[in-house]
Protein backbone atom coordinates (compact mmCIF):
# COMPACT_ATOMS: atom_id res chain seq x y z
CA UNK A 1 0.00 0.00 0.00
CA UNK A 2 2.91 2.35 0.72
CA UNK A 3 4.12 2.03 -2.87
CA UNK A 4 0.66 2.83 -4.27
CA UNK A 5 0.33 5.84 -1.99
CA UNK A 6 3.74 7.17 -3.01
CA UNK A 7 3.00 6.76 -6.70
CA UNK A 8 -0.28 8.68 -6.37
CA UNK A 9 1.51 11.31 -4.33
CA UNK A 10 4.09 11.65 -7.11
CA UNK A 11 1.45 12.05 -9.82
CA UNK A 12 -0.15 14.88 -7.85
CA UNK A 13 3.17 16.72 -7.36
CA UNK A 14 3.24 19.95 -9.38
CA UNK A 15 7.02 19.87 -9.74
CA UNK A 16 6.80 16.38 -11.21
CA UNK A 17 4.46 17.67 -13.93
CA UNK A 18 6.85 20.55 -14.59
CA UNK A 19 9.82 18.20 -14.96
CA UNK A 20 7.82 15.80 -17.11
CA UNK A 21 6.80 18.69 -19.34
CA UNK A 22 10.42 19.78 -19.72
CA UNK A 23 11.75 16.31 -20.51
CA UNK A 24 8.81 14.84 -22.38
CA UNK A 25 8.41 17.42 -25.12
CA UNK A 26 9.22 16.53 -28.70
CA UNK A 27 12.68 17.70 -29.65
CA UNK A 28 13.82 18.05 -33.25
CA UNK A 29 17.46 17.20 -32.54
CA UNK A 30 16.57 14.08 -30.55
CA UNK A 31 14.34 12.93 -33.40
CA UNK A 32 17.26 13.27 -35.81
CA UNK A 33 19.66 11.43 -33.49
CA UNK A 34 21.79 14.55 -33.07
CA UNK A 35 22.45 14.27 -29.34
CA UNK A 36 26.04 13.08 -28.90
CA UNK A 37 27.20 13.14 -32.51
CA UNK A 38 30.08 15.59 -32.94
CA UNK A 39 29.49 15.57 -36.69
CA UNK A 40 25.89 16.73 -36.34
CA UNK A 41 26.73 19.34 -33.72
CA UNK A 42 29.46 20.72 -35.96
CA UNK A 43 27.17 20.74 -38.99
CA UNK A 44 24.49 22.63 -37.09
CA UNK A 45 26.94 25.17 -35.72
CA UNK A 46 28.38 25.69 -39.20
CA UNK A 47 24.83 26.37 -40.41
CA UNK A 48 24.14 28.89 -37.64
CA UNK A 49 27.48 30.64 -37.99
CA UNK A 50 27.17 31.12 -41.77
CA UNK A 51 25.59 34.57 -42.25
CA UNK A 52 24.11 33.78 -45.66
CA UNK A 53 22.34 30.54 -44.74
CA UNK A 54 18.54 30.50 -44.55
CA UNK A 55 18.17 30.78 -40.78
CA UNK A 56 17.24 34.47 -40.63
CA UNK A 57 19.96 35.35 -38.10
CA UNK A 58 22.53 36.85 -40.49
CA UNK A 59 25.77 37.10 -38.50
CA UNK A 60 24.11 37.46 -35.09
CA UNK A 61 24.69 33.89 -33.85
CA UNK A 62 28.36 34.01 -34.80
CA UNK A 63 28.79 37.44 -33.26
CA UNK A 64 27.17 36.46 -29.96
CA UNK A 65 29.24 33.29 -29.59
CA UNK A 66 32.51 35.01 -30.53
CA UNK A 67 31.76 37.77 -28.03
CA UNK A 68 31.18 35.17 -25.29
CA UNK A 69 34.49 33.47 -26.13
CA UNK A 70 36.38 36.77 -26.19
CA UNK A 71 34.88 37.83 -22.86
CA UNK A 72 36.43 34.75 -21.22
CA UNK A 73 39.93 35.71 -22.39
CA UNK A 74 42.09 38.12 -20.45
CA UNK A 75 42.28 41.54 -22.20
CA UNK A 76 45.97 41.27 -23.02
CA UNK A 77 45.46 37.87 -24.73
CA UNK A 78 42.45 38.78 -26.87
CA UNK A 79 43.10 38.63 -30.63
CA UNK A 80 40.35 41.22 -31.18
CA UNK A 81 38.75 43.88 -28.99
CA UNK A 82 35.12 43.30 -27.94
CA UNK A 83 34.08 46.72 -29.27
CA UNK A 84 35.55 45.96 -32.69
CA UNK A 85 33.60 42.71 -32.77
CA UNK A 86 30.40 44.38 -31.53
CA UNK A 87 30.27 46.92 -34.38
CA UNK A 88 31.18 44.40 -37.15
CA UNK A 89 28.37 42.96 -39.29
CA UNK A 90 30.25 39.72 -40.14
CA UNK A 91 28.43 39.42 -43.47
CA UNK A 92 31.63 38.25 -45.16
CA UNK A 93 32.26 35.40 -42.71
CA UNK A 94 32.99 32.15 -44.51
CA UNK A 95 32.52 28.89 -42.58
CA UNK A 96 34.25 25.68 -43.67
CA UNK A 97 33.73 22.15 -42.36
CA UNK A 98 36.51 19.56 -42.16
CA UNK A 99 39.05 21.57 -44.11
CA UNK A 100 42.35 19.86 -43.22
CA UNK A 101 40.17 17.80 -40.81
CA UNK A 102 39.41 20.91 -38.72
CA UNK A 103 35.86 20.78 -37.36
CA UNK A 104 35.02 24.44 -37.98
CA UNK A 105 37.18 27.03 -39.69
CA UNK A 106 35.73 30.54 -39.95
CA UNK A 107 37.35 33.25 -42.07
CA UNK A 108 36.28 36.87 -41.49
CA UNK A 109 38.21 38.92 -44.07
CA UNK A 110 36.80 42.30 -42.96
CA UNK A 111 38.31 41.74 -39.51
CA UNK A 112 41.35 39.83 -40.76
CA UNK A 113 40.37 37.19 -38.22
CA UNK A 114 40.32 33.40 -38.52
CA UNK A 115 38.54 31.26 -35.95
CA UNK A 116 39.32 27.56 -35.47
CA UNK A 117 36.87 25.52 -33.42
CA UNK A 118 37.79 21.96 -32.46
CA UNK A 119 34.60 20.28 -31.24
CA UNK A 120 34.67 17.38 -28.77
CA UNK A 121 31.31 16.22 -27.43
CA UNK A 122 32.51 12.87 -26.08
CA UNK A 123 36.04 11.82 -27.00
CA UNK A 124 39.17 13.74 -26.08
CA UNK A 125 41.55 15.24 -28.61
CA UNK A 126 44.13 12.77 -29.91
CA UNK A 127 47.83 13.27 -29.27
CA UNK A 128 49.18 16.20 -31.26
CA UNK A 129 45.82 16.96 -32.90
CA UNK A 130 45.47 20.51 -31.61
CA UNK A 131 49.11 21.29 -32.42
CA UNK A 132 48.66 20.10 -36.02
CA UNK A 133 45.57 22.22 -36.53
CA UNK A 134 47.26 25.27 -35.03
CA UNK A 135 50.20 24.81 -37.42
CA UNK A 136 47.80 24.59 -40.38
CA UNK A 137 46.11 27.87 -39.46
CA UNK A 138 49.42 29.62 -38.83
CA UNK A 139 50.68 28.51 -42.23
CA UNK A 140 47.51 29.35 -44.17
CA UNK A 141 46.75 32.67 -42.47
CA UNK A 142 50.09 34.29 -41.60
CA UNK A 143 48.64 37.84 -41.73
CA UNK A 144 45.39 37.10 -39.87
CA UNK A 145 44.59 37.36 -36.21
CA UNK A 146 43.79 33.91 -34.87
CA UNK A 147 41.26 32.64 -32.33
CA UNK A 148 41.69 28.95 -31.53
CA UNK A 149 38.82 27.41 -29.57
CA UNK A 150 38.51 24.03 -27.86
CA UNK A 151 34.77 23.36 -27.47
CA UNK A 152 33.77 20.64 -24.97
CA UNK A 153 30.70 20.00 -22.76
CA UNK A 154 32.35 21.40 -19.63
CA UNK A 155 35.10 23.64 -21.02
CA UNK A 156 38.07 21.29 -20.54
CA UNK A 157 41.40 23.07 -20.62
CA UNK A 158 43.17 22.27 -23.91
CA UNK A 159 46.62 20.68 -23.77
CA UNK A 160 47.99 23.02 -26.42
CA UNK A 161 49.19 26.58 -26.06
CA UNK A 162 47.24 29.18 -27.98
CA UNK A 163 43.80 27.58 -27.55
CA UNK A 164 41.02 28.84 -25.31
CA UNK A 165 38.46 26.61 -23.64
CA UNK A 166 34.75 27.11 -24.28
CA UNK A 167 31.90 24.96 -22.97
CA UNK A 168 28.62 23.72 -24.36
CA UNK A 169 27.10 24.94 -21.11
CA UNK A 170 28.12 28.50 -22.00
CA UNK A 171 27.05 27.94 -25.63
CA UNK A 172 23.59 26.92 -24.40
CA UNK A 173 23.37 30.11 -22.34
CA UNK A 174 24.28 32.25 -25.36
CA UNK A 175 21.76 30.54 -27.63
CA UNK A 176 19.10 30.62 -24.91
CA UNK A 177 19.52 34.37 -24.58
CA UNK A 178 19.52 34.75 -28.38
CA UNK A 179 16.31 32.71 -28.71
CA UNK A 180 14.55 35.27 -26.52
CA UNK A 181 15.67 38.25 -28.63
CA UNK A 182 12.54 40.19 -29.60
CA UNK A 183 13.83 41.04 -33.08
CA UNK A 184 14.32 37.39 -34.12
CA UNK A 185 11.61 35.62 -36.15
CA UNK A 186 9.69 32.69 -34.70
CA UNK A 187 11.36 30.00 -36.85
CA UNK A 188 14.97 30.61 -35.74
CA UNK A 189 13.74 31.12 -32.17
CA UNK A 190 12.16 27.66 -32.23
CA UNK A 191 15.29 26.13 -33.77
CA UNK A 192 17.53 27.66 -31.11
CA UNK A 193 15.14 26.68 -28.33
CA UNK A 194 15.13 23.02 -29.45
CA UNK A 195 18.92 22.97 -29.65
CA UNK A 196 19.33 24.50 -26.19
CA UNK A 197 16.77 22.08 -24.76
CA UNK A 198 18.60 19.11 -26.27
CA UNK A 199 21.97 20.34 -24.92
CA UNK A 200 20.56 20.70 -21.43
CA UNK A 201 18.94 17.27 -21.51
CA UNK A 202 21.90 15.30 -22.82
CA UNK A 203 25.17 17.23 -23.09
CA UNK A 204 25.25 19.68 -20.18
CA UNK A 205 22.37 18.93 -17.77
CA UNK A 206 20.63 22.09 -16.69
CA UNK A 207 21.26 22.92 -13.02
CA UNK A 208 17.62 23.88 -12.42
CA UNK A 209 16.29 20.60 -13.85
CA UNK A 210 18.92 18.58 -11.99
CA UNK A 211 18.03 20.24 -8.68
CA UNK A 212 14.34 19.70 -9.38
CA UNK A 213 14.94 16.01 -10.08
CA UNK A 214 16.88 15.64 -6.83
CA UNK A 215 14.09 17.28 -4.83
CA UNK A 216 11.52 14.98 -6.43
CA UNK A 217 13.60 11.91 -5.69
CA UNK A 218 13.98 12.89 -2.05
CA UNK A 219 10.22 13.38 -1.69
CA UNK A 220 9.20 10.25 -3.65
CA UNK A 221 12.13 7.89 -3.24
CA UNK A 222 9.96 4.75 -2.88
CA UNK A 223 7.95 5.51 -6.02
CA UNK A 224 11.05 6.17 -8.15
CA UNK A 225 12.76 3.03 -6.84
CA UNK A 226 9.65 1.01 -7.65
CA UNK A 227 9.50 2.39 -11.21
CA UNK A 228 13.23 1.79 -11.69
CA UNK A 229 12.92 -1.84 -10.67
CA UNK A 230 9.98 -2.30 -13.04
CA UNK A 231 11.73 -0.78 -16.08
CA UNK A 232 11.88 -2.97 -19.21
CA UNK A 233 14.99 -5.07 -19.57
CA UNK A 234 17.14 -4.31 -22.65
CA UNK A 235 16.32 -7.76 -24.00
CA UNK A 236 12.73 -6.52 -24.37
CA UNK A 237 13.71 -4.96 -27.68
CA UNK A 238 14.73 -8.39 -28.92
CA UNK A 239 11.41 -9.79 -27.74
CA UNK A 240 9.54 -7.08 -29.65
CA UNK A 241 11.51 -7.80 -32.81
CA UNK A 242 10.99 -11.53 -32.41
CA UNK A 243 7.22 -11.00 -32.33
CA UNK A 244 7.39 -8.86 -35.47
CA UNK A 245 9.55 -11.38 -37.34
CA UNK A 246 7.37 -14.37 -36.46
CA UNK A 247 4.25 -12.47 -37.53
CA UNK A 248 5.60 -12.62 -41.11
CA UNK A 249 4.17 -15.62 -42.91
CA UNK A 250 6.84 -18.19 -43.76
CA UNK A 251 9.43 -17.14 -41.15
CA UNK A 252 10.18 -19.51 -38.28
CA UNK A 253 12.40 -19.46 -35.23
CA UNK A 254 15.56 -21.54 -35.00
CA UNK A 255 17.30 -22.26 -31.71
CA UNK A 256 18.11 -18.89 -30.18
CA UNK A 257 20.60 -18.05 -27.42
CA UNK A 258 21.03 -15.14 -25.03
CA UNK A 259 20.90 -11.82 -26.92
CA UNK A 260 20.63 -13.59 -30.32
CA UNK A 261 17.34 -14.42 -32.01
CA UNK A 262 17.73 -16.82 -34.97
CA UNK A 263 15.17 -17.35 -37.69
CA UNK A 264 14.86 -18.75 -41.21
CA UNK A 265 12.37 -19.03 -44.09
CA UNK A 266 10.40 -22.25 -43.68
CA UNK A 267 10.90 -23.07 -47.35
CA UNK A 268 14.64 -23.42 -46.71
CA UNK A 269 13.83 -26.74 -45.04
CA UNK A 270 13.46 -28.05 -48.59
CA UNK A 271 15.43 -25.68 -50.81
CA UNK A 272 18.51 -25.75 -48.55
CA UNK A 273 18.14 -29.32 -47.33
CA UNK A 274 21.62 -30.11 -48.62
CA UNK A 275 23.26 -27.12 -46.90
CA UNK A 276 23.53 -28.48 -43.39
CA UNK A 277 26.26 -28.67 -40.81
CA UNK A 278 26.95 -30.71 -37.69
CA UNK A 279 24.40 -30.23 -34.91
CA UNK A 280 27.25 -29.91 -32.40
CA UNK A 281 29.25 -27.26 -34.22
CA UNK A 282 26.75 -24.38 -34.33
CA UNK A 283 22.99 -24.62 -33.86
CA UNK A 284 21.39 -27.92 -32.89
CA UNK A 285 18.99 -27.66 -35.81
CA UNK A 286 21.91 -28.28 -38.18
CA UNK A 287 20.85 -25.50 -40.55
CA UNK A 288 23.80 -24.05 -42.43
CA UNK A 289 22.39 -20.60 -43.17
CA UNK A 290 20.39 -18.51 -40.71
CA UNK A 291 19.29 -14.95 -40.08
CA UNK A 292 20.21 -13.56 -36.66
CA UNK A 293 19.13 -10.45 -34.80
CA UNK A 294 21.79 -9.58 -32.24
CA UNK A 295 21.49 -7.32 -29.21
CA UNK A 296 24.59 -5.86 -27.55
CA UNK A 297 23.43 -4.97 -24.00
CA UNK A 298 26.52 -2.89 -23.19
CA UNK A 299 25.84 -0.42 -26.03
CA UNK A 300 22.20 -1.02 -26.98
CA UNK A 301 23.19 -1.79 -30.56
CA UNK A 302 20.86 -4.11 -32.50
CA UNK A 303 21.75 -5.49 -35.91
CA UNK A 304 20.51 -8.15 -38.30
CA UNK A 305 22.88 -10.54 -40.05
CA UNK A 306 22.75 -13.46 -42.45
CA UNK A 307 25.26 -16.02 -41.22
CA UNK A 308 26.71 -19.07 -42.92
CA UNK A 309 27.74 -21.76 -40.46
CA UNK A 310 30.47 -24.43 -40.64
CA UNK A 311 29.34 -26.23 -43.79
CA UNK A 312 31.68 -28.49 -45.73
CA UNK A 313 34.52 -26.25 -46.88
CA UNK A 314 34.06 -26.59 -50.67
CA UNK A 315 30.39 -25.66 -50.32
CA UNK A 316 31.20 -22.75 -48.02
CA UNK A 317 33.77 -21.43 -50.51
CA UNK A 318 31.30 -21.50 -53.39
CA UNK A 319 28.48 -19.81 -51.45
CA UNK A 320 30.79 -17.14 -50.04
CA UNK A 321 32.38 -16.38 -53.42
CA UNK A 322 28.96 -16.08 -55.07
CA UNK A 323 27.70 -13.76 -52.32
CA UNK A 324 30.84 -11.62 -52.55
CA UNK A 325 30.13 -11.10 -56.27
CA UNK A 326 26.78 -9.44 -55.38
CA UNK A 327 27.72 -6.44 -53.18
CA UNK A 328 24.49 -4.74 -54.20
CA UNK A 329 22.55 -7.37 -52.27
CA UNK A 330 24.94 -8.87 -49.72
CA UNK A 331 25.69 -5.60 -47.95
CA UNK A 332 28.03 -5.71 -44.98
CA UNK A 333 29.61 -9.02 -46.06
CA UNK A 334 32.62 -9.55 -43.79
CA UNK A 335 35.98 -10.17 -45.41
CA UNK A 336 37.80 -12.47 -45.31
CA UNK A 337 35.55 -15.47 -44.85
CA UNK A 338 35.58 -16.78 -41.30
CA UNK A 339 36.94 -20.23 -40.56
CA UNK A 340 33.71 -21.45 -38.96
CA UNK A 341 31.07 -18.72 -39.34
CA UNK A 342 30.81 -16.06 -42.03
CA UNK A 343 28.62 -12.97 -42.11
CA UNK A 344 27.14 -12.60 -45.60
CA UNK A 345 24.85 -9.65 -44.84
CA UNK A 346 24.71 -7.07 -42.06
CA UNK A 347 22.19 -4.30 -41.40
CA UNK A 348 21.96 -1.99 -38.40
CA UNK A 349 18.53 -1.84 -36.77
CA UNK A 350 19.66 0.40 -33.90
CA UNK A 351 23.16 1.90 -33.81
CA UNK A 352 25.33 2.07 -30.71
CA UNK A 353 25.55 5.85 -31.08
CA UNK A 354 21.78 6.36 -31.26
CA UNK A 355 20.65 3.85 -28.63
CA UNK A 356 21.79 5.83 -25.52
CA UNK A 357 19.87 8.90 -26.70
CA UNK A 358 16.50 7.11 -26.76
CA UNK A 359 14.22 5.66 -24.14
CA UNK A 360 13.04 2.05 -24.38
CA UNK A 361 9.94 2.79 -26.44
CA UNK A 362 11.91 4.92 -28.90
CA UNK A 363 14.60 2.25 -29.20
CA UNK A 364 12.03 -0.43 -29.89
CA UNK A 365 10.22 1.76 -32.42
CA UNK A 366 13.46 2.63 -34.24
CA UNK A 367 14.52 -1.01 -34.49
CA UNK A 368 11.04 -2.10 -35.56
CA UNK A 369 10.91 0.51 -38.33
CA UNK A 370 14.30 -0.63 -39.58
CA UNK A 371 13.07 -4.23 -39.60
CA UNK A 372 9.97 -3.22 -41.56
CA UNK A 373 12.13 -1.51 -44.15
CA UNK A 374 14.38 -4.56 -44.40
CA UNK A 375 11.37 -6.85 -44.74
CA UNK A 376 9.90 -4.74 -47.50
CA UNK A 377 13.04 -4.16 -49.55
CA UNK A 378 15.74 -6.75 -48.89
CA UNK A 379 14.37 -9.89 -47.26
CA UNK A 380 12.75 -11.53 -50.31
CA UNK A 381 15.66 -10.87 -52.71
CA UNK A 382 18.08 -12.29 -50.12
CA UNK A 383 16.00 -15.43 -49.61
CA UNK A 384 15.68 -16.07 -53.35
CA UNK A 385 19.32 -15.32 -54.16
CA UNK A 386 20.60 -17.53 -51.33
CA UNK A 387 18.45 -20.37 -52.65
CA UNK A 388 19.79 -19.88 -56.18
CA UNK A 389 23.42 -19.70 -55.02
CA UNK A 390 23.09 -22.73 -52.75
CA UNK A 391 21.32 -24.79 -55.42
CA UNK A 392 24.05 -24.08 -57.92
CA UNK A 393 26.82 -24.81 -55.41
CA UNK A 394 25.18 -28.08 -54.33
CA UNK A 395 24.73 -29.15 -57.96
CA UNK A 396 28.43 -28.56 -58.62
CA UNK A 397 29.33 -30.58 -55.53
CA UNK A 398 27.26 -33.51 -56.77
Amino acid sequence: MAEVFCQHDLVDDGEFHHLDGQLGRFNLFEAMGGVRSELRHSNFLAFLFSPNRAHGLAGLALQKVLRAIIDDITPESRPIRPLELAVADLDDAFVQRERDNIDLLIEIPSLKLVVLIENKVGAAASDGQLQRYRAVVERRYPDYRRLLVFLTPHGITPDCEGYVAFSYRRLAEVFDELSRHEMIASEPKLLLAHYVEMLRRHVVPHAELRDLALRLYERHREAFDFVFKARPEPNGILDDLKARVLSVEGLEEDRSVANIFRFYPARWNETLAGARCSTSSWTRSGRGLLFEIKLHPSTGRVHLVLVMGPLDQPLRDKIYTAAMSRPDLFKGLVKPMGRHHSTLFNRELLTASLAPTLDFEQQSLTASLAWSDFQGTELSPLIETVEHIAAKALAEEN
